[in-house]
Formats: C-alpha cells, sequence, structure tokens
C-alpha cells in the first residue's frame, strides 16, 4: 500500500511524500530509513494515485512505459539495478518513483525480480512475474523481457485501436439517444396534448406512438432501476463466482461479438505459448501460465484437461483439439510446427494471424455499426413524421 506524509528531509525542505509500506508502521520506518523527518500523515493512498480522475491520467504506474523504457537498457549490458535506478531518477510521476524504488529496494534486501514483482501484482499485467521469473532460471531476462515488451505493446495497440475506433460511433449514438430522449419526451406528448384539447380522434399510428411516448414518460423511475442493477450485475461479475461465470458463458454466445471475444482471448493465449515454449519453458509449466492468461472463464476451462493430455504422452495439437474454443486452423498450424521442430515460431505466426483477423473483424463491425446507427436514426424520425403527418390529413378531412 502506499501512504501520504508530508516530510523533511536533511536540509529542512519540506516536501510530501508517497511511501509504500505493508502498513503504516513499516511506511513509517521505510520513511526514517531515507532520512526524511515526518511532520504530517495524510493517510493511506489508492495505488492509482491520490489526485482524482482526470489528472491521474499519465501519472499512474504503467507497466508497459516502464518495461519500454527498461528493455533498452538491459539490451545495453546495463546492471538490473542500475537500470532501475535510472529509470527512477527520470519518473515524472511520484507514484511510479515509489514502485520503481521500491523495486530497487527489494533487489539489495537479496530478493528476486519476479518475487518482487509478484509483491505489486496490482500494477503489472498476470503474465508479468512468471515471465521474469522465467528469464532468471534460464538466464535469458533480457530476451524474455524483450519478448514481454512485444507483447504488452501489442495489447496496448489493440486497446488503443479499440478507443480510438469508438469514439465516433460512440457520439454518434449519444446523439441519437438524445434526440429520441427528446422526441419522445417532449415533442411528442406536446403534440399530444394539443390533439386531446381539440377531442380530435387519432389515426392509428398516430395513436400508437403517442402510447409509446406515454408508456416511456410514465415509466421513468424503471430506468434508474435498470441502471442501478445493471451496476449491481456487473460488480458481482467482476467479483467473480456464478455470476461471472454466467456472463462469460453468456457473452460467448452473443452474434459478432462473442465470436470476437474468443479470437481475442485465444490469440492472448497463443501468444503466450510461443513466448514461453521460445525461451524453453517446460512445456506443463506454459500450459499452466498460459491458461491463466485467458479471462473468460467459459474458454479457460475448456484447457483446463490440457495438462493431464500431456502427462499421459499427447502432443500439445492433440490436447489442444479437444477445446472447442481453438480453430482447426491453429491446430494445424501447430502440427507441422511439431513436425518440423518449430513450435516456437510457428505458435508465434499463428497469434500473429489471429491478430490481424480479430483488428479486420473489429474494423468490420465499427464500420458496420455507424451506418446502422444512422439509419435507426432516420427510420425512427421518419416514423414520427409520419404518424404526426397522418394526424393532420385527418384533422384537415374532418
Amino acid at each position: 500500500m502506499l501512504y501520504k506524509y508530508k516530510a523533511a528531509d536533511a536540509a529542512g525542505k519540506i516536501s510530501d511524500v508517497l511511501i509504500e509500506g505493508d502498513n503504516e508502521a513499516d511506511s513509517l520506518n521505510r520513511l526514517r530509513c531515507r532520512s526524511l523527518m515526518p511532520l504530517q500523515y495524510y493517510g493511506e493512498v489508492s495505488a492509482q494515485g491520490h489526485i482524482p480522475w482526470p489528472l491521474t491520467r499519465g501519472r499512474k504506474f504503467n507497466a508497459n512505459d516502464f518495461t519500454n523504457q527498461l528493455v533498452p537498457l538491459l539490451q545495453a549490458h546495463i546492471p538490473l539495478e542500475r537500470a532501475l535506478g535510472i529509470i527512477a531518477e527520470g519518473a515524472e510521476s511520484a507514484v511510479s518513483r515509489e514502485v520503481i524504488n521500491a523495486l530497487r529496494r527489494g533487489l539489495h534486501e537479496g530478493k528476486k525480480f519476479s518475487e518482487l514483482v509478484r509483491e505489486h501484482g496490482d500494477r503489472f499485467p498476470r503474465l508479468y512475474a512468471n515471465l521474469v521469473e522465467t528469464g532468471e532460471e534460464t538466464g535469458c531476462l533480457t530476451e524474455v523481457m524483450t519478448e514481454l515488451q512485444r507483447f504488452l505493446n501489442a495489447g496496448k495497440e489493440l486497446r488503443d485501436f479499440l478507443l480510438t475506433s469508438s469514439i465516433y460511433p460512440a457520439i454518434v449514438l449519444f446523439v441519437t439517444f438524445g434526440v429520441m430522449i427528446l422526441v419522445f419526451t417532449v415533442f411528442i406528448p406536446r403534440f399530444a396534448r394539443t390533439f386531446a384539447d381539440m377531442g380530435r380522434a387519432l389515426p392509428l399510428p398516430t395513436q400508437l406512438m403517442f402510447d409509446f411516448s406515454r408508456t416511456i414518460t410514465g415509466l421513468w423511475w424503471l430506468w434508474p432501476l435498470l441502471l442501478l442493477g445493471l451496476c449491481y450485475f456487473m460488480s458481482r461479475v467482476r467479483r467473480g463466482g456464478q455470476a461471472r461465470e454466467y456472463y462469460d458463458r453468456t457473452v460467448l454466445r452473443l452474434p459478432l461479438f462473442g465470436s470476437l471475444i474468443q479470437s481475442i482471448e485465444i490469440s492472448r493465449f497463443i501468444r503466450t505459448l510461443a513466448i514461453l515454449i521460445k525461451n524453453h519453458v517446460h512445456l506443463l509449466e506454459t500450459i499452466r501460465i498460459a491458461t491463466k492468461i485467458v479471462q473468460n472463464r467459459t474458454i479457460a476451462a475448456s484447457l483446463q484437461g490440457l495438462s493431464a493430455e500431456l502427462r499421459s504422452g499427447a502432443k500439445l495439437s492433440a490436447a489442444l483439439r479437444h477445446s472447442a474454443y481453438i480453430p482447426p486452423v491453429v491446430i494445424r498450424m501447430l502440427q507441422v510446427g511439431e513436425e518440423s521442430g518449430t513450435v516456437g515460431a510457428m505458435l508465434d505466426k499463428v497469434a500473429e494471424e489471429q491478430e490481424k483477423q480479430h483488428r479486420t473483424r473489429i474494423k468490420r463491425l465499427l464500420a458496420f455499426f455507424e451506418p446502422m446507427v444512422i439509419v435507426f436514426l432516420a427510420l425512427t424520425v421518419l416514423v414520427v413524421v409520419i404518424s404526426i403527418f397522418l394526424a393532420i390529413m385527418e384533422m384537415n378531412n374532418v
């Protein structure tokens, strides 16, 4: 945990300090070990930093940025402890500086880097500590960190691509819902009151539209309840249990989105297998680590029997065939890799192809979504206009 103090150094300079510790007493002891005199205790600070959103953006610890800075230093044959010191000196965020300095202090205490990463598990991806430990055991930490850097940057590129590509559809969807709310809660009710005051009988399409508008406005209290129910369900999903299992099982059945989520999960799994196998990690350990990377529990459950299959002498391609979520092309490519002795390289190519495919599917999905929202808005406005026009024509006929 992070704790915030107002402290004075040996020269008498007073500043706010963030320091990590197992508890308040431990943080206070570490503060004094740095020759700082505590003057005021502010309390515990969240791992994301103490500055409220959105000012925290770029100020919290970022594992991607940390890895991008660490790998070039390791490739230049700079010792790990010295590399951490260089990164800490250039850190712009107080939180990042404290985390990196904590890693450095742990190395001074004789701890392994992988062990220190596990102690800060909430700041690093699940794969991080396992891959670092693999690099330490095989003596190839620099090579493993290079593969890890590529893996993390690929994931970041995908997230950035999704965010960038979703901006325009999100704006269109927001405007669409705004127009719909105005039409059915403001304009249509006023038009309905005008007709009611005149005592005119409305055509059936117009009457249906007015009834729909009356239902929406009359049940306004239902929408906040639905929103609260959705938030409660998502909180249960985050905590795991049956809600998470139901969510993961249901989301795979969604048209378009289900196959996309499956593709992303499988490509992440295959990429992890490729990294570990290329760095000579034992196959059973590789399967154990890679399975933990899969976030969808339904897919992860289909992979649970892999270790037993491998222990019984089956090849990896034969064991993966039992999962209904592994594409047949992946199995065939893996068989070729096993026959040629290039399993790691083959899995790497398969992962790249899978990533290209789901990136293309995302583009197509977003390209399809934008015009569909516009068409839906246009049809809704057309129905409203026609209904009102029929009512006006009825009045003129009378």
